[in-house]
């Protein structure tokens, strides 16, 4: 009894502590840092995008045949691209497309997978071997040629590609899903909600559901950075966004013929490609060890 009234009083204690001290608290949690580089990473780069109107000016595709591969200067910090174009500006709204695509393929996944994984995983059973045998089969192909083989046959575009990743990384999330479920259908809690002649459909929503979503929620945020480097790679190869929409796979593609002469047309792309990658798989990360930490406590 005593110390749960200690541990009430710490809690109402840390609810009153200024921000400042809380946000400490919060980095020394395990995984606290990753979560606040990851996020704060995250955040910029959205907040970026949002307000890439008002931060530059400049036409993302506008020609300007006096700064045709014109190094990084005061007025241009990354410099321009082989048609003049500025290319701080084109990384901006570039963004735009990465971070919407590898977000709304990330959501389309989830939104595949976690009623699939739930329900086989709380069945169990001949329900699970019936829903989980075509996962398995298709994540046994190869997720580059099956994306690839998507765009073949839909043709390519933004939104193909958005669905193409959102069927490769489906299986990946319908098996963790699968597997927390699997775990949590024998907490005391779900054993007493059926006890208690719960209906199987609540307690998947009620019960199972919120308390297995950590784990697929560390692993949609690190599928989400491979999702970005996928589009990019689409892109590349001619199989994703096409121009002249600014994005990092095609900005990566115009500048591969003038890396020896323009490097900055290259690096500057490369390296908004890697930050936004290593902020979603910080994150990932940093919600993962938190979640390992509260099961060993």
């Amino acid at each position: 009894m005593a110390s749960s009234v200690g541990t009430a009083h710490q809690r109402l204690g840390a609810s009153h502590a200024p921000p400042l001290r809380r946000l400490f608290r919060q980095l020394r949690e395990p995984g606290g840092v990753e979560i606040f580089i990851g996020g704060g990473i995250l955040a910029v780069l959205v907040i970026a995008t949002v307000l890439a109107p008002l931060l530059v000016s400049q036409d993302p595709n506008a020609i300007d045949a006096l700064r045709v591969l014109g190094p990084p200067n005061h007025a241009h910090p990354f410099g321009s691209d082989a048609e003049g174009r500025d290319v701080l500006v084109r990384i901006l709204y570039s963004y735009r497309v990465s971070l919407s695509v590898a977000v709304g393929s990330t959501l389309a996944a989830m939104a595949l997978s976690v009623p699939l994984g739930l329900l086989a995983g709380y069945a169990g059973g001949w329900t699970d071997t019936l829903l989980m045998r075509p996962v398995d089969s298709l994540q046994a192909f190869p997720a580059l040629l099956l994306a690839i083989a998507l765009i073949a046959i839909i043709g390519p575009g933004s939104i193909v590609v958005l669905l193409s990743i959102a069927i490769v990384h489906s299986p990946i999330l319908a098996r963790v899903i699968r597997a927390s479920v699997l775990i949590t259908r024998e907490q005391p809690y779900v054993i007493s909600a059926r006890a208690r002649g719960r209906s199987a459909l609540g307690i998947m929503f009620l019960h199972v559901l919120p308390n297995s979503l950590g784990p697929t929620l560390a692993q949609a945020s690190i599928l989400t950075a491979f999702a970005i480097q996928f589009q990019a790679a689409l892109s590349f190869v001619g199989l994703g966004t096409q121009p002249p929409t600014p994005e990092l796979g095609l900005m990566l593609y115009d500048g591969r013929d003038v890396f020896t002469i323009a490097p900055w047309v290259e690096i500057y792309p490369g390296l908004a490609l890697a930050i936004a990658a290593l902020g979603f798989i910080l994150l990932g990360n940093g919600i993962s060890r938190r979640l390992e930490a509260g099961r060993q406590r």
